[in-house]
């Protein structure tokens, strides 16, 4: 999905209360999609071989997963001084938001380069500059930032399949900054009162003291998951107070702003509705409102623009690596392996209360840790680990801490999944596109199987991600494909949650149903090129379809999902942050708070990794990003 700036720490209050009252219960406290079974674009280790591993290894910290909540968990740990290793099932690094690379079949000379797909989100703002977003906080804190080349822009096209694509009002551009070039553009689109609308309901959003101000006044990098956040968070009591009852506001679905402030225009709605499911495949009744409230100011602020890194998303995903592995002082470097499957964590009972003490490898490699275990994987993932990895029924406080654990994952509900087609074209004449498009019926509800299509062409911006002459293409089907389509094809029918390579049949209704549901996909971009197919079809060209199991498979994300939704009878999540009911271990990813998108799981690995660490610590940090201008 569409991954802007989502703050989210301005429900803090509420978040720090809720923590609390879970440190003295037994209660407990908790990117876009990806297609690629290829190459390992970052050099890192492996794990070690199949063979029966016995030699036991102690780290500080061990997390689990290497997305980038788990990147910026596993760098923030590293920064703080701690020995953390970070281990991943797959070969590459960087869960949902990884690269892959393919060489054309057959290619000669130039061709022999190969292209490089971003394998999930592509579209990302307030990364280029110091600010408040929290994935640039990380990258800021680790001392990574300046490896990374952003390339700045000011929008993206969205095309309306409910109209012909002759008709002038089908296509239009959303564009950055306050020139109200956007507003000309909804005019165009939809009419004068459209636009006065919008422009009404801007102007009060983001107000000075406004909703989208208020959204972006508490930094993750002040938030821990223990009472130690009463003193963290100190420095911003004033700003606590300035938000108000406007706290209530932005963790409440995004439709109460829109009626308090008397928004009626159907096109307005349905572009928030727009909006809302590209920040969390959910529309703007069950969205909260402040990532939504946020994004406004970070998309209409005088000077706004919106990022992509030079060398695709790659380049991010080995900047987070450098910052878990440089050395630092007197302290050890982290480290990353690949091809490192956990298969249980070790828990043991200490006192009549669970404690995880590090984990065991497919292998049979034993890693233990001093500090914790912070876990990326989702919630339902994990808690599959965790029942297999119960091995003594008598540890009563255990097996309650599991059953716990257990219970919250099956009230959590999930998004769908997606469809993706992967794309190596001739280029020629198709000098003028634009990067991003997204491509809907604005006429049917935003969540409708296969409606909103989402398409990034990264070549536009660097064209050294394929060979000389060739655009390189992703589109995908947001967060709407049912999983019950596919379901069948698992060897058992159903997920059970244990994800193995050949675990679904690959036989002509599997491929047949494949080609049929990518029909979507190339129809969408016919809307961008019309003669995509043709392009397809040349010699050189590269076409990789996906589905809901590819996504499910390569990322092991239950049922293809795209990440949580509201439990039943909420209206908006209700995610816990990074604490469990099992001591030493933590959590932390898109079903932890704050939630999906980039700057949502890489706050939440900041709050995982400031738990692990005195407040001391944390304060020393966050008092030499300030004195950096790099902390609000």
């Amino acid at each position: 999905m569409m991954m802007m700036s989502t703050v989210l720490a301005t429900h803090v209050l509420l978040y720090a209360a809720a923590q609390f009252s879970h440190q003295t219960s037994v209660a407990w406290a908790f990117c876009i999609p990806s297609t690629a079974p290829f190459s390992r674009l970052s050099p890192v280790r492996s794990g070690a071989s199949s063979e029966a591993v016995t030699q036991e290894e102690q780290w500080d910290v061990i997390v689990v997963g290497s997305g980038i909540g788990g990147l910026c968990a596993s760098a923030m740990c590293a920064r703080y001084g701690l020995k953390t290793l970070c281990v991943e099932a797959h070969d590459v690094a960087g869960g949902v938001a990884h690269s892959f690379q393919r060489k054309s079949p057959g290619g000669e000379g130039a061709l022999q380069r190969p292209f490089v797909f971003d394998s999930g989100p592509s579209l990302l703002s307030g990364m280029s500059a110091k600010g408040t977003n929290p994935l640039r906080q990380v990258l800021d804190a680790v001392g990574v930032a300046h490896e990374i080349e952003w390339v700045t822009y000011d929008g993206w096209m969205l095309h309306d399949t409910s109209l012909p694509i002759t008709d002038p009002r089908s296509s239009f551009r959303l564009t950055t900054g306050s020139s109200n070039t956007f507003e000309q553009a909804i005019e165009h689109k939809a009419g004068i009162q459209s636009r006065i609308e919008f422009n009404t309901f801007k102007r009060r959003i983001m107000s000075p003291g406004g909703l989208s101000e208020s959204s972006a006044l508490i930094p993750p990098l002040a938030l821990r998951g223990d009472w130690g956040a009463v003193l963290t968070m100190l420095s911003y009591l004033g700003k606590f107070l300035k938000i108000g009852v406007q706290g209530t506001l932005l963790t409440g679905p995004f439709t109460q702003c829109m009626n308090l402030y008397g928004l009626k225009d159907p096109f307005v709605k349905k572009w928030f509705d727009y909006l809302a499911f590209a920040l969390s495949g959910l529309d703007a009744a069950h969205t909260q409102a402040a990532p939504v409230a946020y994004t406004m100011i970070d998309l209409h602020k005088k000077g706004a623009v919106l990022d992509y890194p030079k060398g695709g998303i790659d380049s991010l995903v080995k900047a987070l690596v450098k910052g878990l592995e440089m050395q630092r002082d007197s302290f050890a470097p982290g480290e990353l392996r690949v091809n490192s499957r956990v298969t249980r964590f070790i828990l043991q009972e200490e006192n009549n209360r669970p404690k995880c003490t590090g984990v065991v490898l497919e292998n049979g490699q034993v890693l233990k840790a001093k500090r914790g275990v912070i876990c990326n994987a989702p919630l339902w993932n994990m808690a599959k680990l965790l029942e297999d990895s119960i091995v003594n029924p008598l540890d009563l406080s255990v097996a309650a801490a599991v059953h716990d654990i257990r219970a919250k994952a099956k009230q959590m509900e999930m998004t769908g999944s997606f469809m993706h087609l992967h794309l190596g074209i001739p280029s020629e004449g198709l000098e003028n596109l634009d990067c991003h498009h997204s491509v809907l019926n604005f006429d049917q509800d935003i969540t409708a199987e296969q409606n909103l299509v989402i398409v990034s062409i990264p070549t536009v911006f660097d064209s050294t991600l394929a060979p000389e002459g060739y655009h390189v293409i992703h589109a995908y089907t947001a967060a709407s494909e049912d999983f019950g389509d596919w379901e069948t094809k698992l060897e058992e029918k159903c997920d059970n949650g244990k994800i193995e390579a050949n675990d679904y049949k690959r036989d002509k209704s599997y491929k047949d149903l494949k080609e049929k549901k990518a029909e979507a996909l190339w129809m969408a971009l016919e809307r961008i090129i019309p003669d995509i197919r043709e392009r397809a079809n040349r010699k050189g060209s590269i076409v990789e379809i996906g589905t809901p199991l590819t996504h499910r498979r390569y990322n092991r994300r239950f049922r293809g999902t795209y990440g949580p939704a509201p439990s039943e009878g909420k209206e908006v999540w209700d995610l816990p942050g990074p604490m469990t009911p099992i001591e030493g271990l933590l959590a932390c990813g898109d079903t932890s708070f704050p939630g999906i998108g980039l700057p949502g799981v890489a706050a939440s690995g900041t709050i995982a990794a400031n738990t692990l660490v005195g407040v001391d610590v944390q304060l020393k940090l966050m008092r030499e990003m300030k004195d950096a201008g790099a902390l609000q």
